[in-house]
């Protein structure tokens, strides 16, 4: 493992720890109301500030937001109040955008890296190129995994590596691989959930899993993310 410390941590009472928060490499967004012990163990893992917010009056950044070290990107129903309170907690020089759509689940339908990102073919060509330009990557559209698009909840994405749905055929592997030149492999969490960025807040110090999560999945996902 990563840490000395045990990574399985619970959000709110939920395993599910990836609904509520995402980690780049310079910050950590979470929800209002994480105990003190947990916002420790938080940057004792992942070694980042910790902004504290809610979006659109809810716990689900992970499923609201997206971002890498440099920019975050916010769904359009968040408030100012909100997108203030965010602002002034990152660094100085993360920049902070919104992303006027339909879709809101950022989280869900879009995954990046600091180099790169791959969008879900519901956004309109549009904001396709506003999500390049915010995220400052390059972006194309991904193909459908699983005959999903919501790539997001398929695939744990940071800057060491990736983990994806246990269904995900090599060929797909290979093409995340390629694209975002590391290396990844399927994994579960929680103790065989097969979505795995739902049960996981990682980067390149450290990583954070769900309270259920096993130790030989544990093992898995810290070896192949390069966080042991």
């Amino acid at each position: 493992m990563s840490n000395i410390l045990d990574p399985r941590i619970t959000f709110l009472g939920n395993s599910s720890i990836g609904i509520f928060g995402l980690s780049t490499d310079r910050y950590t967004l979470v929800p209002n109301g994480l105990k003190s012990t947990v916002l420790n163990t938080i940057k004792q893992h992942l070694k980042t500030d910790v902004v504290i917010s809610s979006i659109s009056n809810s716990h689900l950044n992970g499923i609201f937001s997206v971002g890498n070290s440099n920019h975050l990107l916010l769904p359009g129903l968040v408030s100012e109040d909100e997108f203030n309170r965010i602002n002034e907690q990152l660094p100085s020089d993360v920049s902070v955008h919104v992303l006027q759509s339909k879709i809101t689940a950022l989280g869900n339908t879009i995954i990046c890296s600091d180099k790169a990102a791959l969008v879900s073919n519901e956004f309109p060509n549009s904001q396709k190129k506003l999500i390049a330009e915010y995220l400052d990557v390059e972006v194309i559209d991904t193909k459908q995994f699983m005959s999903s698009s919501l790539i997001g909840s398929m695939i744990f994405l940071s800057n060491q590596g990736f983990l994806t749905h246990p269904l995900f055929e090599d060929e797909d592997i290979q093409w995340l691989s390629d694209y975002f030149s590391i290396q990844g492999n399927v994994v579960t969490v929680n103790r065989g959930m097969p979505y795995p960025r739902l049960g996981i807040i990682a980067n390149s110090n450290g990583t954070l899993v769900g309270s259920d999560t096993t130790g030989p999945e544990i093992l898995r996902i810290s070896e192949i993310l390069g966080t042991l």
